[in-house]
């Protein structure tokens, strides 16, 4: 990893893991109620993304483990803001005219 990539923060995270059915509602309230929103795919299958992560992430998955019984695999996504930029559109004086 570069000096570069150590000094960005984390802006996002996205875990993508499969759960036992039978907790995936507890598991997916506990997780909205930490800030993360969570997108359910089939039966076991969660994507939660967490928008400018604040706390402990170890104790987060910990918690999601306890509540499921078991440990289950986590697929841990970070992206940074390296760059941001805003496009917009400028009317030139053809579309003014065209408009008119």
């Amino acid at each position: 990893m570069s000096e570069a990539d150590e000094t960005l923060s984390i802006e996002l995270i996205r875990w993508t893991f499969t759960v036992d059915p039978a907790h995936k509602a507890e598991i997916e309230a506990y997780l909205v109620d930490q800030g993360l929103e969570v997108l359910v795919r089939g039966e076991d299958t969660l994507v939660a993304t967490w928008d400018e992560p604040e706390g402990e992430i170890d104790e987060v998955i910990e918690e999601l483990w306890a509540i499921n019984g078991q440990p289950f695999e986590v697929t841990h996504e970070e992206f940074h803001r390296a760059n941001l930029m805003v496009y917009h559109y400028e009317e030139s004086e053809a579309d003014e005219k065209a408009v008119a």
